[in-house]
């Protein structure tokens, strides 16, 4: 189901990106797949979104869960990534009365979740008899973005010394016949080898991927065959090269290739062996404490604002440096109210409790599980949740049914950098979501 923004919006997932769209490279969409074992159905979607906050994905859920009586917690809704998508509202759909925004386009923003919603219900209507397999292949466009540099500072940039997930898992769902009908991939790496000089929509590397894999099965006289991306823990992790549309699709081909090889070999999953369930599990994740870091960002300000205030040195240098000061003093204090703002906002944070409330969903096939994270998980929190004894394949699916932002380890806070500085949830909190995944897939695996 294509997404069909209009074309002249703003553009997700770039602070520092100058223009607005200017036309489509290549058609953003939502793909599904719907699963049953006779008795239990699942659905996962790949939506070409940045990202689709909790009340959006409730919405689609309970729409799809209305039209084909699969259960609400048995949907996984999961945006793929792409910072080469349209700007929108990712919370909360338009209201009717809602006053036009600067490059947005509500009455787009309102269709949106019946987009996805159709594309879920129209796989749940094109169910028919197919086997499975699972297969996984080498892959190694993902790299940790994390670098220490001197003194302890954090910098965006390619640690190749730091951890990264070199593994594609892949689900392919075949006919009697051999000839396949879907396809679902997962790898953990940032949907940014187009950077923020691309004004052009676009799935990016994982779009060319997935064409790849369609086009390496398609044959005469069958349909093609559709295929879902879904991003794994990507938190951390950046591709090693990024540039233009040549480089994406030089990567996301050999990702789609690669994936294909792989099932090719892998074996049929018996039906007794390919049984489907879900569990949505309640998270209650500790807020950071924002009020000492206020409190110097405060100071700094008065500060500066005091030394700007008293200079009595005319125009020259001296006014200057001050002004600058200044200027970064204010700059890091308003990125710290932003945050303290969202909670206040935020109809997921109990303030009382000083809590976000979102969820995990869990849905397993056989002896696959995928985890869906409700944000952009530090790659060694997905390895861990991966590296589960219960089954033989999980794939970790991040943005999924919401969006709580970046979730690191507790190692990287004390570090800071962007990811850090940026992330809402207290340090502890991914490790806690991994005990709690690794808690229920062990329940699911009884």
């Amino acid at each position: 189901m294509k997404l069909e923004p209009p074309a002249g919006l703003a553009m997700l997932g770039y602070g520092n990106r100058v223009g607005r769209n200017a036309c489509v490279h290549d058609d953003l969409a939502a793909q599904a797949i719907v699963l049953s074992d006779g008795a239990n159905k699942v659905a996962i979607a790949g939506v070409d979104v940045l990202a689709l906050g909790i009340r959006i994905a409730d919405n689609i859920r309970d729409r799809v869960a209305a039209r084909t009586g699969i259960p609400a917690d048995c949907i996984l809704v999961c945006a793929t990534h792409t910072h080469s998508a349209p700007a929108f509202n990712i919370f909360a759909t338009p209201r009717a009365d809602a006053k036009p925004a600067e490059g947005r386009d509500l009455e787009w923003e309102r269709a949106l979740p019946e987009k996805i919603t159709s594309a879920i219900v129209q796989a749940n209507e094109n169910l028919e008899p197919a086997t499975l397999r699972a297969a996984a292949s080498q892959f190694t466009l993902g790299i940790n973005r994390r670098l220490m540099r001197l003194h302890r500072q954090i910098q965006i940039a390619a640690n190749r010394a730091g951890p990264a997930d070199a593994e594609v898992s892949t689900l392919g769902a075949y006919r009697a016949n051999g000839t396949p009908i879907a396809f679902l991939m997962n790898y953990p790496c940032h949907g940014v080898v187009l950077c923020e000089d691309n004004l052009l929509y676009s799935r990016d590397w994982p779009g060319f991927a997935m064409d790849e894999i369609e086009a390496s099965a398609a044959s005469a006289g069958n349909p093609r065959p559709i295929s879902i991306f879904i991003q794994g823990a990507t938190g951390n992790i950046d591709p090693r090269s990024r540039g233009n549309f040549e480089v994406a699709e030089e990567h996301g081909r050999a990702m789609g290739r690669g994936a294909f090889d792989a099932l090719q070999h892998a074996p049929s999953i018996a039906d007794a062996d390919a049984r489907v369930a879900s569990r949505r599990i309640a998270l209650n994740l500790k807020l950071k404490d924002f009020s000492a870091d206020l409190s110097v960002a405060r100071a700094c300000a008065d500060q500066t604002q005091a030394s700007l205030d008293n200079h009595r040195g005319g125009d020259g240098y001296q006014l200057k440096r001050l002004r600058d000061h200044h200027a970064q003093s204010r700059a890091a204090l308003a990125a710290l109210e932003a945050l303290e703002e969202q909670n206040h906002r935020d109809r997921r944070v109990d303030l009382t409790r000083h809590e976000l409330a979102t969820a995990m969903t869990i849905v397993t096939i056989g002896n696959t599980a995928i985890v869906g994270i409700p944000g952009e998980l530090f790659v060694e929190l997905g390895l861990a949740i991966r590296a589960n004894p219960y089954f033989a394949q999980t794939l970790v699916a991040g943005y999924c049914n919401d969006l709580i932002g970046y979730i690191p380890t507790r190692a990287a806070y004390p570090e800071g950098g962007y990811e850090v500085d940026t992330a809402r949830i207290a340090p502890g909190s991914g490790e806690m979501i991994v005990d709690t995944a690794l808690s229920a897939l062990a329940a699911m695996r009884d």
